[in-house]
């Protein structure tokens, strides 16, 4: 058999060195993309609390319109903190009683807190308050929205350990964001992901 038909029918495959290079830079691009991810989902778990809290303060405010009075939501829901795993939503709640609830389980544990601060026989401000740690790291995030009483001012948070205070969310240069949804301080925001 002449030499040259062997020698094409060795060049048909890869080498080991060829498979060696292909397989490093696949791991090399999985490193880089797999932390990168993982931010991802962190921060979309930041932006659905966002979206919950606002859905919140919508609902707590129809019920003003409707009743003249803010609902306090005490325990937090769901009762113990989820972490990194989705947990499903609780009913028999408060919040059922304003008509709010998300779609699905949830990763971060709710509560709002309103009170009377002018003694007019109703609740007439809140703070709904959000939490979790997200990156299991032992540190809680917090987000809330704060609807204040004019003249008075906002309402603390309420859950243990909790960072928002009554006036305002961090907007980027300080607590200063009323009725709006966001991080109750600098650690909490979504540039820690």
């Amino acid at each position: 058999m002449p030499a040259g038909p062997l020698l094409r029918r060795r060049r048909l495959g890869f080498t080991l060195i060829e498979l060696m290079i292909v397989v490093s830079i696949i791991g090399i691009l999985a490193a880089i993309a797999i932390p990168n991810f993982l931010r991802y989902q962190l921060r979309t778990r930041a932006t659905e609390t966002l979206t919950h809290l606002k859905g919140i303060a919508t609902t707590e405010t129809a019920y003003y319109a409707e009743h003249g009075g803010y609902v306090s939501v005490s325990p937090p829901v769901p009762g113990s903190l989820p972490g990194a795993q989705r947990v499903p939503w609780q009913t028999g709640t408060s919040f059922d009683l304003i008509g709010w609830a998300p779609d699905g389980g949830v990763v971060f544990q709710y509560a709002v807190r309103a009170d009377d601060p002018t003694s007019m026989g109703s609740y007439t401000r809140f703070t709904a308050e959000t939490t979790s740690d997200l990156d299991n790291d032992g540190v809680q995030a917090y987000f809330a929205v704060i609807h204040p009483l004019a003249g008075v001012g906002g309402l603390a948070g309420s859950l243990p350990g909790t960072t928002c205070t009554g006036v305002g969310v961090w907007s980027g240069s300080g607590l200063n964001l009323l009725d709006t949804p966001g991080p109750c301080d600098a650690a909490s925001g979504r540039s820690r992901f």
